[in-house]
């Protein structure tokens, strides 16, 4: 007995030993292959769940090979530049970045000029106009901020910027741990005095170098000194010239350094060297303008209103490109307009200084109970134990960048695992190879059909998604009538669906259904009941007897015996006659002048389709009144349950009655995000499908 504890003991000396270095080399965030790996695991989270860039900010004007071949090679002379200026402060803009430094006199001002055309007179130098002034002039007064390099060294004949953060205040405690340049490369002082600001435009030095050996882009400053003097970053700087008086610029600091950066109202969550983790989006060639077009005037002024400017270069021959962790190649003014779409939503990744110390603790707590639990396991079990905690690990890294935007490095400690885990495992796998193997290939093959059968039933999501119609682009230039719905599956796929249709100029028809069971079976007779109502609703002329077609189609090949409910209307958009069938579905609710309503469907309402073979079934009618708000629905909003509570039809009747004159549109997702609240995070008992259709009138409306 004691030898086996002497034995067991040793055996587990040497893994602790390995978890004691991993503990170690963990404290070391910059080792090499440590940083490789979290850098390509952070990088996969974005490419997993990139920024979603839903509004569109910013505006780029790029210097681009166009305006180089139209208006002659760089540098341009600054009347040009101030032509530009012009064009774009005649919109009206927020604010004006211009990611470009004039820190040399203009080739074309009347010093240079001297210079290469002697015998000038002074009265001749005196009458040229300065393009340098003229450039000022168009600055003076507006919102425009010029760009700025900081320089760790100084650099001779240069000079300090003019335009500093005019109010900030300065914490020894915080500030040595941000960016501290001794000079910078600044623009003229005639030109930078005419700004409202001066930016930023280069990387921290130390992160920013590793990052280029890198090739990749991954983190920003916000904040950073010259010569003792606060500065932000150019995007930064825009946002507070922007906001006026209101944009007064505010730092969270703790004790290990800045935590968020405040300009306003807005908040950004910041590294404690005040360095921005940028979540970067998808490219997207939307807001680039030719800097040829503006001067051209082929773009209305009013395009730039409301809305940040950047002036800067997009030519290959002009600057270097940036390699995003999406794997994008972006010009580095692309750049800018991202981290100002970030303030405005005060969205940006995070990495505190705690998660280090989070990592630290899921080490030592993984690595101590596989020391404590491995040794008394068989091979397959302490492989499976190992596989299972490698696969928490993993998942809480992205559970945590999913849920907050938060950087946990699962890779890392993954990794850090492995060679106490395998010290754990020497003999025995050496004793139990064969069975190992086979594990192994077991194993394998469950995540390759897993895999596959994910990615199935990823593929028929988006099949089945896809053939409901887009509501939002169905209609667009009609004002008798508005229209939207929505649809969201229990699981993977569902049985629900909905579809609006003109049957010609002046009848335009809506449907909702709901198939019996879940998943693909249902979901796929639902795809066929949908072909079926749009087909043969447009062939017949009267809706119940297109209703005894859908059922006999439908019930000539039902192996499964599924049925579905289904309501389909018909409305005269120009009279307001609605038209229709019932095949046991809930009856549509109507909101009219803040009372509601029920669909009379009692005379005509059928059993469901297919569930009663045969059945003839009869169309009705009725007046809608102009403002009127129909709602169809499935059970999926009613019978959505918490705990041992459903919705219910009196919450529905509440909360569709409470819309008034709200946009279908927000109708739709409204009573959805209260289906949503009620369940409060239990999971969906049934697809939810909902559909709003409200009749202007004849002559139109507004929505």
């Amino acid at each position: 007995m004691l030898l086996t504890v002497i034995r067991a003991g040793r055996g587990r000396a040497f893994p602790l030993l390995l978890l004691l270095l991993a503990a170690g080399l963990l404290t070391q965030p910059e080792t090499q292959p440590l940083l490789g790996i979290r850098e390509a695991q952070f990088d996969h989270y974005q490419r997993v769940l990139p920024r979603q860039r839903e509004s569109e900010p910013v505006v780029i004007v790029g210097i681009d090979s166009q305006s180089l071949v139209q208006l002659g090679q760089w540098p341009w002379s600054r009347d040009l530049i101030a032509a530009l200026v012009d064009k774009i402060q005649a919109g009206r803009p927020l604010a004006l970045g211009i990611d470009v430094v004039f820190a040399e006199r203009d080739r074309y001002s009347p010093e240079v000029l001297a210079r290469h055309i002697p015998g000038m007179t002074a009265d001749t130098l005196a009458a040229l106009p300065d393009p340098d002034r003229k450039l000022a002039a168009a600055l003076e007064g507006t919102p425009a901020v010029l760009a700025l390099v900081g320089l760790s060294k100084p650099l001779p004949g240069g000079r300090q910027p003019a335009k500093p953060l005019p109010v900030f205040d300065q914490d020894a405690s915080r500030d040595r741990f941000l960016p501290h340049f001794v000079s910078a490369l600044a623009s003229r002082p005639v030109i930078a005095a005419a700004a409202a600001g001066e930016g930023l435009i280069n990387a921290t030095p130390e992160l920013g170098q590793a990052d280029n050996q890198r090739g990749v882009l991954r983190r920003v400053p916000t904040l950073a000194f010259v010569n003792e003097l606060p500065f932000l970053s150019l995007p930064l700087e825009m946002v507070r010239v922007a906001l006026g008086e209101a944009g007064s610029v505010q730092t969270e600091d703790g004790a290990h350094g800045m935590q968020a950066i405040r300009i306003g109202d807005y908040r950004l969550p910041v590294q404690r060297n005040g360095e921005l983790l940028l979540h970067f989006g998808a490219s997207s060639s939307h807001y680039y303008l030719s800097a040829a077009d503006v001067l051209a005037g082929m773009h209305d002024p009013a395009l730039f209103r409301s809305r940040f400017v950047i002036i800067g270069f997009n030519s290959t021959g002009l600057q270097d490109r940036i390699v995003t962790p999406l794997g994008e190649s972006l010009p580095g003014v692309d750049i800018h307009a991202q981290v100002i779409e970030s303030v405005l939503a005060g969205h940006a990744l995070q990495r505190p200084y705690w998660m280090q110390w989070a990592e630290m603790a899921t080490l030592l707590g993984v690595g101590l109970a596989l020391i404590a639990f491995i040794p008394r396991l068989r091979a397959r079990y302490a492989v499976l134990g190992f596989a299972l905690a490698a696969t928490a690990i993993l998942a809480g890294g992205y559970l945590a960048f999913f849920s907050a935007r938060y950087l946990f490095d699962g890779a890392s400690l993954l990794l850090l695992l492995c060679p106490p885990f395998i010290s754990l495992l020497g003999n025995t796998l050496i004793a139990a190879d064969s069975l190992r193997h086979s594990a192994e290939a077991q194993l394998q093959q469950s995540r390759e059909e897993a895999a596959h059968m994910n990615g199935e039933l990823d593929a028929a999501r988006r099949i089945q998604m896809g053939l409901l119609p887009d509501t939002a682009r169905l209609f667009p230039d009609e004002r008798r009538f508005s229209v939207a719905a929505l649809l969201e599956p229990a699981r993977a796929v569902g049985g629900d669906y909905y579809d609006c249709f003109m049957l010609d100029e002046r009848r335009l028809c809506v449907a909702i259904g709901d198939v019996s069971g879940k998943g693909v079976p249902a979901s796929l007779f639902m795809a066929i009941s949908k072909t079926l109502t749009a087909t043969l609703t447009r062939r017949h002329a009267e809706l119940g007897s297109a209703f005894r077609d859908i059922e006999a189609e439908l019930n000539r090949e039902n192996p499964e015996y599924l049925f579905v409910t289904a309501f389909i209307g018909i409305l005269d958009v120009e009279s307001g006659h609605l038209d229709y069938v019932c095949a046991g579905h809930d009856a549509p609710l109507i909101v009219r002048n803040g009372r509601l309503l029920s669909v009379d469907t009692r005379a005509i309402a059928g059993p469901p389709l297919c569930a009663a073979g045969s059945y003839p079934f009869e169309s009705a009618g009725m007046q809608l009144q102009a403002g009127d708000l129909l709602c169809l629905f499935t059970d999926g909003v009613t019978e959505a349950m918490h705990g041992q509570e459903m919705f219910g039809v009196v919450r529905l009747r509440a909360a569709i009655v409470a819309f008034g004159a709200t946009p279908v549109h927000d109708c739709a997702s409204s009573l959805r995000d209260a289906v949503r609240r009620f369940e409060a995070g239990h999971p969906p008992a049934d697809d939810l499908t909902l559909l709003f259709l409200r009749w202007h009138g004849a002559a139109g409306g507004q929505d």
